[in-house]
């Protein structure tokens, strides 16, 4: 969770940095507060990937849209792709994602990003909760053309998100090998 009042000063701080800011939205009243906002893109957490009101809601903004899966079956990830198609938004990303925090790299079935991109003929990441780099390297192998790594300035800070996150030196060393990976 992150205080409300805090994004306009992030989005700030992003522009100025020439990064592009945008969140989760969780229930209809963030998606409005991040549409105030004028994010470039909705992202859906795993969890509200079932929540077709919630999907409604975002596709009517017509900005583009990522769909971390999570604990999805196959079977929900396309009732949530044609309910943001029946809203007319075409702009969509899957994120192949396992639920765990941290997830073992043991776990991950990165062979699911080509069948997702096969299946849904849609653009498909990876949402890692990892402790290392290793996966990301690996998933923007198999066709991943989206990642989410989870960062921090430093485990020692307490934060629910401290274990899987990554430190800014591993976080470059995770950029430089997906980008030597992808040449």
């Amino acid at each position: 969770y992150m205080p409300w009042e805090w994004q306009p000063k992030l989005q700030q701080i992003a522009n100025d940095i020439g990064l592009d800011l945008f969140a989760t939205a969780f229930d209809s009243e963030s998606v409005d507060f991040l549409n105030e906002l004028e994010i470039p893109v909705f992202k859906v957490a795993s969890f509200e990937l079932v929540d077709l009101p919630l999907l409604r809601k975002i596709a009517k903004t017509g900005k583009p849209i990522i769909l971390s899966t999570g604990m999805a079956s196959l079977a929900e990830i396309d009732e949530a792709v044609c309910t943001i198609r029946e809203e007319g938004e075409s702009q969509i990303a899957i994120l192949k994602c396992t639920s765990a925090y941290p997830a073992s790299p043991y776990e991950m079935n990165l062979r699911t990003i080509p069948h997702l991109a096969q299946a849904f003929d849609l653009p498909v990441g990876l949402s890692d909760h990892t402790q290392d780099i290793a996966v990301p390297v690996v998933a923007v192998a198999l066709g991943a053309c989206i990642i989410e790594k989870h960062f921090t300035l430093s485990r020692n800070d307490p934060c629910l998100d401290s274990a899987f996150s990554l430190e800014p030196y591993e976080f470059k060393a995770m950029v430089e090998a997906i980008r030597i990976t992808e040449k």
